[in-house]
């Protein structure tokens, strides 16, 4: 009894694959084309791409402004702060001061991040050591432990 599942099972299996085949190399799917890179550039340009050589591409290039290149230039100077957090301060303070000692470009921007992931109610007292190059995440995780 089992063999004979066995191989009705097989013959489906056998049955099955015998169609998609047929049907796979039966239609042109499989068909090979070779294009040459005349062919092969106009079909992308009609689609929509921009086809160029790498040399073109350098020249291509476009040059950065004076005002992108002054600010490349000129860093801003990376600054250190200890925030001391007391009982009772609000991320609304925080935020003030991470502001005032130029941490932060927007306190109600890092307040509202504070606010929208949970951070707000998960500071901890104590002093913390942040610097302006830290991201709105890091500073989270700075002030409250995690």
């Amino acid at each position: 009894m089992f063999k004979a599942k066995l191989q009705g099972f097989s013959t489906g299996i056998i049955f099955t694959t015998s169609i998609f085949a047929g049907c796979y190399y039966g239609t042109g799917i499989m068909k090979e084309t070779n294009l040459t890179k005349e062919e092969a550039k106009e079909m992308l340009e009609n689609d929509g791409f921009v086809v160029s050589l790498p040399k073109e591409e350098d020249k291509q290039a476009v040059q950065p402004s004076m005002e992108t290149n002054k600010a490349a230039k000129v860093k801003d100077p990376i600054v250190s702060y200890t925030i001391k957090v007391k009982s009772n301060m609000t991320t609304t303070e925080i935020a003030s001061t991470l502001y005032k000692q130029k941490i932060i470009d927007d306190e109600a921007q890092f307040e509202t991040y504070m606010n929208d992931h949970g951070f707000s109610k998960k500071v901890q007292i104590g002093e913390f050591v942040v610097t302006n190059t830290m991201t709105y995440r890091q500073l989270a995780n700075t002030l409250s432990h995690q």
